[in-house]
């Protein structure tokens, strides 16, 4: 039983990892984790409107986890965005945002390729019903919490930037800009991104829908787990929910047409077709 057991976990384990030799599985997570961690510290978004933040941490982690899995996923998820809070200040959510974003990378590497098959034949219905949704969404948290004057900056303090001649230039990290964004900014993120949705599952590949259906399970996780940290551990209101769900936008509208073109580019190293191949011999 032991030994069924143990043959039953290793096929588990190499069915959830591209079909690559073990110590490239190990530099590839390494290296995700890496792609993880500067995504989240290269490009941030303050809104002081709905006092929240947005960055393209979600966007890298969903596509990690689609293309490679959900082993990788969760380690570049969770240890990546641990590693850029702690690099940027935010110690206080470094060890929730393990647990949390390992888990998201986790649930949307298991939802994008363990279960795809099985709703196989509602495929472009899905993609459609996603497309429509996802757009709507887009427009309304768009419109509604993230519009109007906005901090872009990227990157961390460098140990010198307290000096008079740098400090100015260099207190928001490398770069640092102040833009408005009018709301009609988002009427044509979201026309775009439906637009492009729709094409891609009539022309491309249609079971995009399923994989944004598996971005927003991982979504809806980490709203909860941060949620409970603010809520229950720093003792703040919990106002980050909004921005935190544009995050995730923003990470769908960054995942799927990266996903879609590298499964058609490179099928070789993609999880998921290695798992497809296997289920319909």
């Amino acid at each position: 039983m032991v030994k069924d057991l143990s043959r039953f976990l290793k096929e588990g384990l190499l069915e959830a990892l591209p079909p690559l030799p073990p110590s490239v599985n190990m530099a590839l997570a390494g290296l995700m984790t890496l792609v993880v961690c500067v995504a989240t510290m290269a490009f941030q978004m303050y809104f002081p409107l709905s006092q929240g933040y947005i960055n393209a941490c979600e966007g890298a982690i969903y596509v990690i986890a689609l293309l490679f899995g959900p082993i990788i996923g969760g380690i570049a998820g969770g240890i990546g965005s641990m590693l850029a809070n702690v690099f940027l200040g935010f110690n206080q959510y470094a060890l929730g945002t393990l647990i949390f974003k390992g888990g998201e990378g986790l649930a949307v590497g298991l939802l994008g390729y363990k279960f795809r098959l099985l709703f196989k034949r509602w495929w472009r219905l899905l993609g459609i019903i996603m497309c429509g949704g996802i757009s709507g969404l887009i427009l309304y948290v768009g419109i509604r919490y993230l519009t109007g004057f906005a901090e872009i900056y990227g990157g961390v303090q460098p140990w010198w930037w307290s000096s008079s001649l740098f400090g100015a230039y260099f207190q928001y990290g490398w770069w640092y800009t102040l833009v408005n964004v009018p709301w009609w900014t988002w009427l044509i993120i979201s026309s775009c991104f439906g637009l492009l949705f729709l094409c891609l599952i009539l022309n491309v590949d249609a079971s995009v829908g399923w994989s944004a259906l598996a971005t927003i399970g991982g979504g809806l996780l980490i709203i909860l787990g941060y949620f409970i940290i603010e809520q229950f551990f720093l003792g703040l209101p919990g106002t980050s929910i909004a921005t935190t769900t544009g995050q995730i936008l923003l990470g769908i509208i960054i995942a799927i047409p990266i996903e879609t073109a590298m499964r058609k580019i490179s099928p070789e190293i993609v999880v998921q077709n290695y798992s497809w191949e296997k289920q319909e011999k």
